[in-house]
């Protein structure tokens, strides 16, 4: 699988907070299309990347089938609801690496102390992100697209 290196740092994240809020004066209607539109993305950005099952290393379908969102309003959420969904994103063991997530505010403490485990077993699974890449990569988009509608409403 191929790594998806898209940052979004704290100054983009306040830029498209404060998008939101714009567009949202301007049009909540457009604001609603826009993190629809994000969350359906994100979802296809992290089904694409999901590991599949390969012999014996990887999780079959299951998990690109848990993959999920739903938007309501300037509301969105996208979730993966295979319960081992963490443990692909992020690894396990002394192979736990949390910098995606860690790049979109999630404290890595939080994330360690869950999926590092407490060493009574060895169980040291890589990490194979696909989530929190595929969130960054939308919040860019979205970004994008929150810009466009907004010099059209604004002209």
């Amino acid at each position: 699988m191929s790594a998806i290196n898209i940052k979004i740092d704290k100054r983009d994240l306040a830029r498209l907070s404060k998008k939101i809020e714009l567009l949202k004066k301007e049009s909540t209607t457009e604001l609603s299309k826009n993190i629809a539109h994000a969350a359906v993305f994100i979802q296809n950005k992290a089904i694409d990347k999901a590991p599949v099952y390969k012999g014996t290393e990887y999780t079959g379908g299951d998990l690109k089938q848990s993959i999920g969102s739903e938007a309501r309003g300037t509301t969105a959420v996208i979730f993966a609801k295979a319960k081992y969904a963490p443990y692909q994103e992020f690894g396990t063991g002394t192979r736990v690496d949390v910098k995606d997530a860690a790049k979109l505010g999630i404290p890595p403490s939080e994330i360690k102390r869950l999926y590092k485990g407490n060493g009574k077993r060895k169980v040291n699974i890589n990490p194979q992100p696909f989530f929190f890449p595929a969130v960054r990569i939308g919040l860019n988009k979205l970004l994008k697209d929150i810009e466009k509608d907004l010099k059209k409403l604004t002209k």
